[in-house]
């Protein structure tokens, strides 16, 4: 506790006079930590304060907003050189030789039968499907040819978003 305090003697000094020595050097510790609270809050508001950090470090910020930038335009810029190269003339027939050469050096591949798995997901999607469509038709329809002004208490619409009555 007492680092670069000389130690109290308790033989030789009473204990008012041990009270208030220890008394000055809480006080003297709560002093020095108040300091370094404030200093810790000071650094931390400057931190979390960003029109200062980016003043401060402006160059660094610019470089690298510019190389994002860089990059994303270079993106853009990559997949549309490719687009137009896949689009040529040359390229088409290119990829048209090589599939030709795929269907010949391969033709049970080209107009393969599904699975039976794949039959049996295809038939349970396309069932699923059609009765997610057919019950938001219904909703759809009723909604339609309900009455407008009918919104009140007794509406059809009212008791049937009301399983049970209400008790008055």
């Amino acid at each position: 506790m007492g680092e670069g305090t000389p130690r109290v003697d308790k033989k030789s000094e009473s204990p008012r006079a041990t009270a208030q020595a220890l008394g000055g050097e809480i006080a003297t510790v709560r002093y020095e930590l108040d300091e370094l609270l404030a200093e810790l809050d000071r650094r931390r508001h400057e931190l979390f304060d960003v029109r200062l950090q980016l003043r401060r470090h402006a160059l660094g910020a610019t470089l690298t907003t510019l190389a994002f930038v860089a990059t994303a335009a270079g993106g853009v810029g990559l997949s549309i050189w490719r687009q137009r190269r896949r689009q040529r003339l040359t390229a088409q027939a290119g990829r048209l030789r090589q599939a030709i050469s795929r269907m010949t050096e391969h033709p049970e591949r080209v107009a393969a039968e599904p699975t039976i798995p794949g039959k049996i997901i295809a038939a349970a999607a396309s069932a699923a499907a059609a009765a997610l469509v057919k019950k938001l038709l219904e909703r759809g329809v009723d909604r339609l040819l309900e009455p407008v002004g009918s919104e009140g208490r007794g509406s059809e619409r009212s008791r049937r978003e009301r399983p049970f009555p209400r008790a008055a």
